[in-house]
């Protein structure tokens, strides 16, 4: 069931997503060479809880599981829920991909951004470019009276024309009142089984992830992270999104401007 949010939702969602982009503009201080994805999510846990924040991730329980950390750290093939480990040392060149989802007074907002770390390929930054671009054309398929399939399209649509594919099996989702809500939005077209009305009053975590390689991807022996099968790296970035009368509204921030 999809949940529409009010004025009061609003505000508190906006409250979430500072404290979400804040986080991400301190990990993008905190990358470089040599410390753990250990450390980054420490100190994005202490930030977040001195803002009077909880992450959204810490506890969070699925398929039987429960995530043990605050965020996820996800490295070059990894294409989501990285875990942050103390042996997972960041050595250039590497994409490093931070994601972070906030709960502030009963309100939840999710962000991701990645970040680059070293030297790598103009074909990468290529990589980077078509994401950031399908997550800014999505976005504008947030408008009332538009289908949540036309969000999935935009993304596919812009990454195919740089030679990219969106992961396979992963999506972006309702978010505010839980981390997790109707509807899912899907990344790739092949994943598409429903479909419905965009409204105003929508909260969407909309997150592109796309592929240098193939599509398909797997889940790893650790039982969380998403890695892409034939090992190529991966990019990823996420707003949360309100839709008003006239059109979204994204409440997170570009962590490159």
């Amino acid at each position: 069931m999809i949940i529409l949010k009010n004025e009061i939702d609003l505000a508190g969602i906006k409250e979430a997503s500072k404290i979400a982009s804040g986080s991400l503009r301190l990990a993008k201080r905190l990358i470089r060479k040599g410390i753990s994805a250990k450390y980054i999510n420490d100190e994005i846990v202490d930030y977040i809880i001195s803002k009077g924040g909880r992450p959204s991730f810490l506890g969070y329980k699925t398929d039987n599981k429960v995530y043990r950390y605050g965020t996820c750290v996800s490295i070059n093939e990894e294409v989501v829920h990285g875990l942050p480990l103390k042996n997972k040392i960041l050595i250039p060149p590497m994409l490093v991909k931070i994601d972070v989802g906030v709960e502030f007074d009963g309100y939840h907002s999710d962000t991701a951004w990645t970040f680059v770390l070293g030297e790598v390929s103009d074909r990468v930054l290529l990589l980077l470019k078509a994401t950031k671009e399908a997550l800014y054309n999505a976005i504008d398929m947030c408008k009332k009276g538009k289908r949540v399939s036309d969000i999935t399209y935009a993304i596919y649509d812009t990454v195919k024309r740089y030679g990219f594919e969106p992961a396979k099996g992963v999506t972006g989702h309702g978010v505010g009142l839980e981390l997790h809500e109707d509807p899912v939005i899907f990344n790739h077209p092949d994943d598409v089984d429903s479909d419905a009305i965009i409204k105003s009053g929508m909260a969407l975590a909309i997150e592109p992830m796309i592929n240098m390689g193939t599509a398909d991807v797997k889940t790893a022996r650790n039982g969380w992270a998403i890695v892409t099968k034939d090992r190529k790296w991966s990019a990823h970035y996420e707003h949360t999104v309100y839709i008003h009368d006239d059109g979204p509204e994204i409440l997170t921030e570009d962590i490159d401007g």
